[in-house]
């Protein structure tokens, strides 16, 4: 059988010998490449700080390197060669930092300060995706008759300084809003969920009487009231918030983090802790909206407090699917979610008691536990761990996560 061009070339690269080809066997394949493909493919290794600058060049390469096309490219090549996107401390202006995740090397990024930021209170850093950042800063309103907080959110891309601010949500009345984070295979579509306070209720079982008030000549009995809360999604495709309905359960507050906004995307799904105590809660919703709550891992015939789960207790994204880092007094506890909760690894840890750990992050085989002080690196293939010095005045609600380089625009780029 005679090999056509395409088909030797194939041969070739998968033997990895010599390729000789005809003049005619060249010139058709030269026939194959496209140009501007090739141009592409190119400047796509180049660092997204570079291709700021070769945007300026001309009308042409400001054209092909702001399309649809190009940012897939490059944030493909970007991912094979993930760092770690690093805030160690909220401050008026948010500096981020990159970090290799071989060397653990830092390097400032850029910071970040828009404008429309509400100054009474500094932004935070709550996911990664793409080559974007998504963060909040608190607001609140005290001018209205029942005070209510709110979170601004953003959507910020670090390397090219661009930041989005999301339309407000309904309010949240006496609750900051929970937010979570999700994103699809289109680099166009991410959505944000948003649990927040609707009000207070009477639930029918009238969950007994906290006092009682004279009015209108009648003693009539003051009941407790529950909160009743709902989500809505903002659609990067759309560009607004919708009201998929009420949530089971809200997630928790962390004494580590400064809202509720600790959570992992995983599996097309988003999850938060809800509840450490036992058995302890989790909430799920997938990009449909639709809700889960889950269980977490049980320590069988353990006796101690301090050997079941504890305060020290982190959700990861392990090996592709959802994780649970349990810390424990000179060891930590990996388990995974599969068809049910398994226990993957005991590890000793030389993370002493005194020790705060205030964010857990995962990359590959590397686990990132962040101190006060320090930054405690566990290698999962090796099973060494390294300690690295944290900035001279310590962290300060750090906050790190997994980072690609890209120069996509904050909306996703809708309409490219």
């Amino acid at each position: 059988m005679v090999l056509t061009c395409a088909q030797r070339i194939k041969r070739m690269r998968l033997e990895k010998q010599p390729l000789e080809l005809s003049r005619a066997e060249k010139t058709d394949t030269w026939k194959v490449v496209d140009v501007e493909d090739l141009f592409m493919a190119i400047l796509s290794r180049v660092s997204a700080k570079s291709l700021l600058s070769f945007k300026t060049l001309s009308k042409h390469w400001y054209g092909s390197l702001g399309t649809k096309y190009f940012y897939e490219l490059q944030l493909e090549q970007s991912r094979k060669n993930p760092t770690f996107i690093v805030c160690p401390a909220m401050e008026a202006a948010m500096k981020l930092y990159l970090m290799d995740a071989k060397s653990f090397n830092r390097s400032l990024l850029n910071t970040i300060d828009p404008s429309q930021r509400s100054h009474e209170d500094f932004m935070y850093m709550i996911s990664s995706f793409n080559g974007l950042i998504c963060c909040v800063n608190l607001f609140c309103d005290e001018d209205v008759e029942s005070k209510f907080c709110d979170l601004q959110i953003w959507i910020c891309n670090p390397c090219t300084r661009e930041t989005l601010l999301l339309p407000q949500g309904r309010p949240s009345f006496d609750f900051v809003p929970s937010v979570g984070v999700a994103y699809g295979s289109d680099i166009s579509d991410y959505r944000i969920f948003r649990i927040f306070c609707v009000g207070k209720k009477i639930p029918e079982e009238r969950r007994g009487v906290m006092g009682y008030c004279f009015r209108d000549g009648r003693i009539i009995p003051e009941y407790r009231y529950a909160l009743a809360y709902e989500c809505e999604v903002y659609s990067s495709s759309n560009g607004s918030w919708q009201n998929i309905g009420s949530v089971p359960c809200v997630p928790m507050r962390s004494g580590l983090s400064p809202f509720r906004t600790a959570h992992i995307f995983v599996g097309g799904k988003i999850y938060w802790l809800v509840s450490l105590d036992e058995p302890g809660e989790i909430l799920s919703v997938d990009l449909e909206g639709r809700f889960q709550v889950l269980n977490l891992p049980e320590y069988e015939d353990v006796i101690n407090e301090e050997d079941k789960i504890t305060e020290a207790t982190y959700l990861i994204i392990f090996q592709g699917s959802l994780g649970l880092l349990v810390l424990h007094p000179g060891k930590m506890d990996i388990w995974v979610l599969k068809d049910n909760w398994v226990l993957e690894f005991r590890i000793d840890t030389p993370i002493r008691d005194e020790e705060l750990v205030c964010s857990v992050t995962v990359l590959k085989n590397k686990i990132i536990c962040v101190t006060e002080t320090h930054w405690r690196i566990y290698d999962v293939e090796t099973k060494i761990w390294r300690k690295r010095r944290g900035p001279r005045t310590g962290f300060w609600n750090p906050a790190v996560f997994p980072f690609t380089e890209s120069i996509l625009p904050c909306n996703g780029g809708v309409g490219l």
